[in-house]
């Protein structure tokens, strides 16, 4: 498991990133909002673990900087302020717990692992094909962690493909499972008008052509 601190009160962070990595976690460090969002652009984490009060960015602004941009593994908050505003307005912000200083690395610990556990239910959801996202629960899409807008037929037809990744689908077996009719005469004109809106908005190499049979997500 990735985690990257992002924690200005340096005797602190020492202190947690020693006992993460003791407990086998991999985990980065840094000490400014910027810093955490221009790293969790370069590298893949699977916890953020990020600090309320930072130097630069407000921890509840980077907080919802992260969520706009894609990222969608989990962020544990701290914070040194205790009253229950301060814990809702990071909630809200998208964080998935909120732990309040001073605490014990016992706590600290067993609630990364609970965060695991819901990351690793999470996963099974979501869908990364080259730099696009897929949530299947939300149904939310992103491209290079930017939020992408897909009409409802869209996401069912990137939806059928993605679940059956690796497939070649005839142009028939599409529209009848995307579209819920059985083909029209049309129906091969009307497939085609779609894969091609939906390649203009998550690239032209995600689905490909076969030609003479249908089309076929890596």
């Amino acid at each position: 498991m990735r985690i990257l601190l992002v924690e200005d009160n340096v005797k602190l962070a020492r202190n947690i990133v020693t006992v993460l990595k003791n407990n086998g976690y991999l985990i980065e460090y840094v000490t400014q909002g910027k810093e955490a969002l221009e790293k969790s652009y370069d590298t893949t984490f699977d916890l953020i673990i990020l600090d309320l009060a930072l130097p630069d960015i407000e921890g509840k602004d980077v907080c919802r900087k992260l969520r706009e941009e894609g990222f969608v593994s989990p962020i544990l908050m701290l914070t040194a302020k205790i009253n229950l505003e301060s814990k809702v307005e990071g909630l809200d912000c998208g964080a998935d717990d909120y732990l309040t200083k001073p605490f014990l690395m016992e706590e600290l610990l067993a609630r990364i692992r609970a965060l695991s556990r819901r990351l690793s239910h999470q996963k099974s959801s979501v869908v990364n094909i080259q730099n696009i996202t897929f949530d299947l629960s939300s149904k939310l899409i992103h491209k290079n962690r930017k939020l992408i807008n897909l009409t409802p037929i869209e996401k069912r037809l990137l939806e059928y493909l993605v679940l059956n990744r690796g497939e070649v689908k005839t142009s028939g077996e599409i529209y009848e499972s995307v579209w819920g009719n059985s083909p029209d005469l049309d129906f091969s004109s009307t497939l085609k008008t779609h894969i091609f809106r939906l390649r203009k908005k998550v690239g032209e190499d995600l689905i490909q052509t076969v030609t003479g049979f249908g089309y076929i997500v890596q």
